[in-house]
């Protein structure tokens, strides 16, 4: 099993310790790990600030390693929060540039300056609503290209019950575009089983995008728990599998050292 989404008390939304998550892992059997943890300019969020220590991350990281790296496969990852300001843009840009890391996911937790977990729920049109979000993250990666897999794609829907078994109308040219641009460009996307914790009970994306990313030649993805706490690493892992076998994937994916390694699912 492998789970390349993960955060730990270096991300501000988790105080869970390194050691608790990895010997979890471990006692499920998990044969790869990686810590993504948050990296976000200017998230808009009155306590979340998303600002990695990186210094103490990579002390802690590499401790880590050296207690249990004979017993699974550790990486260090960031979770670069996007959003298509100028200056967010930027300072993304130069901080993926100035850092290293194993593994970089780009998420879009935001949508036009603000963040989705805190707007309101009452959105109307669905369908307009995934247009705007799929278009800022293409803006996004039409300036910046540091990073490798794309970020639970459809976020929308874990917070948005409405946005739940939504089918894409129009929004499907728009993502369409994304992920022909993404595919271009030699990066993936992942598959995230922590929307099955929420509500909407969805892994994102759901396997109507998973199916349509597969068509257009996708073939890199990865498998995340976007854990917060170790009792959900390694979580739903079976699903995920089984739902890329469904979309007629063969192979999952992993890196080491932002190089890409394929492992065929069954």
């Amino acid at each position: 099993m492998f789970d390349y989404h993960i955060h730990s008390e270096f991300s501000d939304d988790s105080t869970e310790k390194m050691s608790n998550i990895v010997e979890e892992a471990i006692k499920k059997g998990g044969k790869k790990l990686c810590f993504t943890e948050h990296m976000e300019f200017n998230y808009p969020h009155e306590e979340l600030k998303f600002e990695l220590n990186y210094d103490e991350y990579k002390k802690e990281f590499e401790r880590i390693k050296s207690i249990y790296g004979e017993r699974i496969d550790l990486y260090m990852g960031v979770e670069m929060g996007i959003q298509a300001g100028k200056r967010e843009i930027e300072e993304t840009i130069k901080y993926a540039d100035s850092h290293e890391f194993d593994f970089i996911i780009a998420s879009a937790h935001c949508l036009e300056g603000e963040d989705l977990y805190s707007m309101s729920s009452d959105t109307k049109n669905i369908d307009e609503f995934f247009i705007r979000y799929f278009y800022e993250m293409l803006n996004v990666f039409k300036h910046y290209s540091d990073y490798d897999v794309v970020g639970h794609i459809d976020l929308i829907r874990r917070y948005f019950l409405q946005a739940q078994d939504h089918k894409l109308g129009k929004s499907q040219d728009v993502l369409r575009e994304l992920l022909c641009h993404v595919i271009n460009s030699d990066k993936g996307i992942e598959i995230n089983t922590g929307g099955l914790f929420y509500k909407s009970a969805n892994i994102n994306p759901t396997l109507d995008i998973l199916k349509l990313y597969k068509e257009m030649g996708g073939e890199i993805i990865t498998i995340g728990s976007d854990a917060h706490i170790a009792e959900r690493v390694m979580s739903n892992y079976s699903k995920a599998i089984e739902a890329l076998d469904t979309a007629g994937f063969k192979y999952v994916t992993t890196y080491s050292q932002r190089k890409k390694e394929f492992h065929k699912i069954k």
